[in-house]
């Protein structure tokens, strides 16, 4: 019995994702939270977003994912 299939549904795959991708959302939310002083939150928001993306990129760059 194989276990290719096991994470192939696009729940799993979601999850993988974020699981990967998840140092970038900290990271991201507290250069967004300095450099939008005028509104933290809303800052903090998008960095976590952009933090995210571009962690997760970085990622599959440099294990050959993408």
């Amino acid at each position: 019995m194989s276990d290719i299939g096991i994470f192939n549904d696009p729940l799993s795959i979601a999850f993988i994702a974020l699981l990967l991708g998840s140092p970038g959302l900290p990271l991201g939310a507290i250069g967004g939270a300095l450099a939008w002083r005028r509104h933290r939150v809303v800052g903090a928001a998008v960095g976590a977003l952009v933090g995210f993306v571009v962690w997760l990129a970085g990622w599959m760059w440099l294990n050959d994912v993408i």
